[in-house]
């Protein structure tokens, strides 16, 4: 289901929701911080970071599967290792993000003072961390892609470098 669709693996495919949606959720819970904000934006977070989890789920299971396709050894097998690493905490990351998006969104349909202020700060925590974790994860896994084409076309002096950097 999550491998390939005429003969194009899906997880290249799959990456770009939750690299766009994780960090669009992340500016929401920012601005959910406003307390006159909250009642317009609870539902919206809500629903765009379970969708965020939701193709955060669906990359990770994808890449998964294009990492049993191509079977990388090597400093690129580590670095796809480290991806996937980075891809797990990530899933992590997203589904706290949409629990504390739902949360959140209940508690300010609710009630409002203290509670609807603590919720919307783990919120905006959550979303910042979940924003970075997205930056890490991307930015490993196309080094895991682009440092051999680098070092090929000499751009890049070794491929440990470009891995390390």
């Amino acid at each position: 289901m999550f491998d390939i669709i005429d003969g194009v693996p899906l997880h290249p495919l799959f990456l770009h929701v939750p690299l766009v949606l994780i960090p669009l959720t992340a500016l929401l819970t920012l601005a959910f911080l406003v307390p006159r904000w909250r009642w317009w934006l609870r539902w919206p977070t809500a629903v765009l970071a379970v969708v965020a989890a939701a193709a955060t789920y669906a990359t990770v299971q994808s890449g998964e599967k294009l990492r049993e396709r191509i079977g990388a050894s090597g400093e690129i097998g580590a670095a796809i290792d480290v991806h996937e690493t980075w891809g797990r905490r990530l899933l992590i990351a997203a589904v706290v993000l949409a629990v504390l998006a739902v949360i959140a969104a209940l508690v300010a349909t609710r009630t409002a003072g203290t509670a609807a202020t603590v919720a919307a700060v783990l919120l905006a925590i959550s979303g910042v961390v979940a924003a970075w974790i997205t930056y890490e994860t991307g930015d490993r896994g196309s080094r895991a892609v682009w440092c051999p084409t680098g070092v090929s076309s000499g751009e890049v002096a070794s491929l440990e470098e470009c891995l390390r950097t």
